[in-house]
């Protein structure tokens, strides 16, 4: 804060303390976001895989929970693991159709309820900028970079929103 403090010239220290606020703010809903939807995700998926009857459903839902939080990629490996898994507990190998099947309801509703709704309102950028952000990330800095591409353009907006030079592009990423 003293470096930014430093770099800012006085007349704009009131501006950077309000950035600097709603920047902790917007970081605390995304982490609060994403801790509900892992719990959402790993209770559906864990209910539809005690559904269609798979030993370890517990483990296997709570573990594509946390797998979700890789973008894109993440449920891939969680539905991979949970078939195989599956697959060795059950002798009908009918019982991947099954996880496939669950893993992609649960995707389906997550994607499309869960993020627009209880993450992508908490940090308040639309889904062309997330997915931008995540390709971006992605090529830059692999699954790191995937994974941390929408908080960090909750950020730029942030800082977009309050220069004024800078709020078009600010509009452009926002709901």
């Amino acid at each position: 804060i003293r470096f930014l403090l430093k770099l800012t010239p006085a007349a704009n220290h009131s501006t950077l303390a309000t950035i600097l606020f709603e920047i902790k703010t917007v970081i605390r809903s995304y982490i609060s976001g994403l801790l509900l939807e892992v719990i959402i995700v790993s209770v559906m998926t864990a209910f539809g895989l005690w559904l269609i009857d798979v030993e370890y459903f517990i483990f296997l839902g709570i573990m594509t929970g946390i797998l979700n939080l890789i973008p894109y990629i993440g449920i891939i490996f969680a539905c991979t693991i949970s078939a195989f898994i599956a697959l060795v507990g059950s002798p009908e190998p009918s019982i991947i159709i099954g996880v496939l099947a669950v893993n992609g309801i649960v995707q389906f509703i997550d994607n499309n309820i869960l993020i627009p709704k209880v993450v992508g309102s908490k940090v308040s950028i639309n889904a062309l900028a997330s997915m931008i952000g995540v390709v971006v990330g992605g090529s830059l800095a692999g699954v790191a970079g995937m994974f941390l591409a929408i908080p960090v353009i909750a950020i730029l907006k942030v800082i977009f929103d309050h220069i004024e030079v800078l709020k078009p592009f600010g509009y452009l990423m926002g709901d």
